[in-house]
């Protein structure tokens, strides 16, 4: 029977409770509305969440990353090693500061880089290395810790998708030296825009507060040059009131995963997505699966929206995007490992409180859709 099409169903949507939209209106009505004591808060309970020595909030992800960055000097002739399969954000930081972004491979088996790929990209001039915890997949901190100790270079997880995860019993937050964390619409928590970034270090974490601040110290005494990437109360109050429910919105993902494996570990031509060992609990940004050839890739993708479901195809690979292939003179076909796993993956639905049949109808449509694509090659 054809899937009919129903109320559209989006890729992702923000988890807002009557809760969160009083806690935002208190924030308003207390008319300090930028930077106060809310958003000191958001820091304490943050760091409380993940276990971080220190937090600091920001107005967007990039923004983390940026100052992240930025507060260990990179500039000019540094390198950064930073994975193509991630959103551009993650190379634009390095750009922002005149370093150069490394684009390297990803480890197929888990959509993250491995030390293996970092060692090997490693030159005189490498300073840092971002590696991107993909859909909220976290990373096997210790071998990675361990090269960049050895040949004495900055760790700084991209962390955007994985508030929530957690590697080997321990929640991300607190193992790099540095995390960025996102508060997108579409991530565990929301802000609307908005960011983190957790530290061990109280140096590190004051150096980041001043950059953050248009680099004073103290008020109107400027020591560094800085940015305006404060955080608001409003933001920080929606975050307070998000991150209250963090393990129920994480625990209703893992469900829905949970039932999408069920319903397409039997099917031929899927592969369901990573669940490495050290992945003791994982915040399912995205539920993603990979199919044969990007030829049903996007059979399926039109599928689903001519079923009024929404998709996406993940992020396009950096060294693929024009701006990149101009500046650096990449090919699709440099990174190969990289592409073939981008053009057979699609993001499917996820995020929580998704009903029984909104779930029903996406494995409807999916399932339909491989059908017609194998009847084809025939």
């Amino acid at each position: 029977m054809t899937n009919e099409p129903g109320a559209n169903i989006p890729v992702a949507q923000p988890n807002i409770t009557e809760t969160d939209v009083q806690l935002v209106a208190d924030a308003v009505r207390s008319g300090w509305v930028s930077n106060g004591p809310m958003v000191e808060r958001f820091e304490r309970e943050f760091c409380a969440a993940v276990g971080a020595n220190h937090a600091i909030a920001v107005n967007s992800g990039t923004a983390a990353l940026h100052v992240a960055l930025a507060a260990l000097d990179i500039g000019p002739g540094d390198e950064v090693i930073v994975p193509s399969l991630t959103f551009i954000s993650t190379a634009n930081v390095v750009l922002y500061l005149g370093a150069k972004p490394v684009l390297v491979e990803c480890d197929p088996e888990t959509f993250n880089v491995t030390p293996e790929i970092i060692s090997a990209a490693i030159t005189p001039n490498t300073k840092a290395v971002i590696p991107v915890e993909m859909n909220g997949i976290p990373l096997d901190y210790a071998p990675l810790i361990q090269l960049c100790e050895e040949r004495n270079i900055a760790l700084i997880a991209d962390s955007a998708e994985s508030l929530g995860s957690a590697s080997r019993g321990t929640r991300i937050g607190s193992q790099a030296s540095v995390h960025c964390f996102s508060f997108f619409p579409n991530k565990s928590i929301t802000t609307g825009e908005g960011g983190m970034v957790t530290c061990s270090d109280a140096s590190m974490a004051d150096r980041i507060r001043q950059l953050v601040n248009q680099g004073q110290d103290g008020r109107y005494n400027h020591v560094a040059l800085g940015y305006s990437y404060r955080m608001t109360e409003m933001q920080a109050a929606l975050g307070i009131s998000q991150l209250s429910r963090l393990d129920d919105l994480i625990k209703e993902k893992g469900e829905l995963a949970d039932y999408y494996d069920s319903h397409f570990e039997n099917i031929e031509g899927v592969d369901l997505p990573p669940r490495p060992d050290w992945a003791t609990s994982q915040s399912w940004f995205m539920y993603s699966i990979l199919v044969s050839n990007q030829t049903i890739r996007d059979s399926v993708a039109e599928h689903l929206a001519q079923s009024n479901i929404d998709t996406r195809l993940g992020f396009p690979p950096i060294h693929n995007q024009p701006y990149y292939r101009e500046k650096f003179g990449y090919h699709a076909d440099d990174l190969p490992v990289t592409m073939n796993l981008w053009e057979r993956k699609i993001d499917l639905p996820s995020w929580p409180q998704m009903s029984e049949e909104e779930r029903h109808r996406v494995v409807t449509a999916v399932i339909e859709a491989l059908e017609a694509g194998s009847q084809n090659d025939e």
